[in-house]
């Protein structure tokens, strides 16, 4: 099978694709930034697996044509930013970016490639990432969590428009991962700080704020992707692939529990 995974510069995505690639899939990946492609292919190259590396930034038609160019049987919807910071004082143009590249920039992908396979009569299957995160309010950490809760209700919209349209030949999967100890959790906790101006009362308490924000992530981050990638991969190889991968179970259960009992 041919996939494309975006946003696979490291962690999940970069996990993903090694593990395909493992598995005798064709694999392509794509990155944010020209650094980011040259520390890519070079560690790639160390390994010696058969994954093609491009730079995408999906926010740009132009780059986004590159899959019109590939002859791939699965998309996986991977890439992502995380803007922290708190709602009430952030500039709105912070929540504009996380949207737009989130949201968006990644479904204009998906309609791309789903009207290309359409147009071609050929099957396809597309996996989109949310995060289990989508379903739990936590504090300064709204703008990305609200973007994963748009994602998710889209993923499931899309399926039952699938269904209206009779159309099996092209399935949607929601990936909705918990917490990995990826330093994407990190990086949203230290870059709410750039946000913040001086006179407002947030800044005030930025300190104690990031070190609950961390300790919390400390605490129930999982160390290895190696069981989300497990299930992913089952499923990308799968005659029918499920629709929602959720995991660690843990995490999915204390979401399910929260929405029950805060809502």
């Amino acid at each position: 099978m041919k996939v494309l995974i975006t946003g696979a510069a490291s962690g999940i995505g970069f996990d993903l694709a090694l593990e395909l690639a493992k598995r005798g899939h064709t694999v392509y990946i794509t990155v944010h930034t020209k650094s980011q492609l040259e520390r890519v292919q070079e560690k790639i190259k160390e390994m010696g697996l058969n994954v093609l590396c491009f730079k995408m930034d999906i926010r740009k038609k132009e780059d986004r044509k590159l899959i019109d160019t590939l002859n791939i049987d699965c998309l996986v919807n991977h890439a992502g930013i995380g803007n922290g910071g708190s709602l009430l004082y952030m500039d709105i143009g912070v929540l504009k970016d996380n949207y737009e590249t989130n949201i968006f920039s990644s479904f204009s992908l998906l309609q791309e490639f789903y009207q290309m396979k359409r147009e071609k009569g050929e099957k396809a299957r597309i996996f989109i990432t949310s995060s289990i995160a989508s379903m739990l309010p936590i504090p300064f950490l709204g703008c990305y969590t609200s973007s994963k809760a748009a994602i998710s209700m889209l993923a499931f919209t899309l399926k039952e428009e699938l269904k209206y349209l009779k159309d099996h030949d092209i399935t949607i999967s929601l990936i909705e991962p918990g917490a990995y100890k990826t330093g994407f959790n990190q990086v949203m906790i230290d870059n709410k700080n750039k946000f913040l101006k001086k006179n407002n009362k947030i800044y005030e308490h930025k300190d104690s704020i990031n070190k609950i924000q961390r300790n919390m992530f400390t605490l129930i981050e999982k160390t290895c992707t190696k069981g989300l990638v497990k299930k992913v991969v089952r499923e990308i190889e799968s005659k029918s692939p499920s629709f929602k991968i959720r995991t660690p179970i843990t995490q999915g259960i204390f979401a399910k529990l929260f929405l029950l009992f805060y809502r």
